[in-house]
């Protein structure tokens, strides 16, 4: 795919129409979930409630949000809207983007895939439906472990400094949801690393003894990204919690991967002059990876 002969434009042209479909499906998964009611029934007896926007608390979103705050907010505390009156929506949408992301996972990683098929093998392109599965699968577990472990560590974790401090258990409400849907995505993303680690190796982008080489350094990144962006406000103990299961899967990423290329010739080994592309014949005259007339992976 990635040849010298064929021009850039070619891949942003690609890469603009994959991007337009992942933007399109996400774009009316927001919508639905912004229209669509929770209790279906209830819309269909007392339709006039979409003429004064009453219908919002009976979409998907709001029945997220309550749960949210039954499940994570504890007794005595008190979420109030701290810094004005459009606070509620902006905590809303926010909500909407972060499950319409969660819903339009299996399409993102399917165009991420397909991006890059023209440069695969017709054996590597079998990997795009375990590629997506896996993707998606791992993503909604890291938004589930996420919101029922991190997110309930945080606020459990935080409660007695509250009571020590003698501070109020009033708690701005955008501060308090945007920390949890945070954890929830950010975790569900961080979740989806294995499965390209494991894809890098297995299409001999990258090597196994590379991550195995580099442990300390990939280790040290993780803990560094978990406890700026996963885990804010939750301590050390917290980056523990969420900085054990990733690595976990990480290195079984990579140990899978490694046995999925033993006794395969490395795509970068040179070619001998004589050597030819299996795909439409150019001959190869040097080291590359893809075919420079018809970009397609060189096996």
């Amino acid at each position: 795919m990635f040849s010298g002969r064929l021009p850039y434009s070619n891949y942003i042209s690609e890469l603009r129409r994959r991007l337009k479909v992942v933007a399109l499906t996400f774009l009316v998964v927001l919508i639905l979930l912004i229209l669509f009611p929770s209790n279906p029934i209830q819309a269909v007896q007392n339709p006039s409630q979409y003429l004064n926007l009453s219908f919002l608390s009976n979409t998907l979103i709001s029945a997220f949000i309550g749960h949210v705050k039954a499940d994570l907010v504890p007794p005595g505390w008190s979420l109030i809207a701290a810094t004005g009156i459009g606070e509620p929506m902006e905590i809303y949408f926010v909500a909407a983007l972060l499950i319409a992301l969660a819903i339009d996972m299996p399409v993102i990683a399917y165009e991420i895939f397909r991006f890059v098929d023209p440069a695969l093998t017709d054996t590597e392109k079998q990997l795009v439906y375990p590629f997506v599965t896996a993707a998606s699968l791992l993503f909604t577990v890291g938004l589930v472990f996420g919101y029922f472990v991190l997110a309930k560590f945080l606020v459990v974790a935080l409660a007695p400094f509250f009571v020590a401090t003698g501070t109020s258990f009033q708690i701005d409400a955008s501060a308090f949801y945007y920390v949890i849907f945070l954890i929830i995505g950010a975790t569900g993303a961080s979740f989806t690393s294995p499965v390209f680690v494991y894809t890098l190796i297995r299409l001999q982008v990258m090597e196994a003894d590379f991550f195995s080489r580099n442990r300390v350094i990939i280790w040290f990144f993780i803990w560094v990204i978990t406890g700026l962006f996963l885990t804010p406000d939750g301590g050390p103990l917290l980056d523990i919690v969420i900085f054990i299961p990733i690595v976990a899967m990480i290195e079984i990423a990579v140990f899978l991967g490694r046995r999925s290329v033993r006794g395969k010739t490395p795509k970068g080994k040179p070619a001998s002059a004589t050597m030819k592309c299996p795909h439409c014949g150019e001959p190869l005259g040097r080291p590359m990876l893809f075919c420079d007339r018809c970009g397609k992976s060189i096996a």
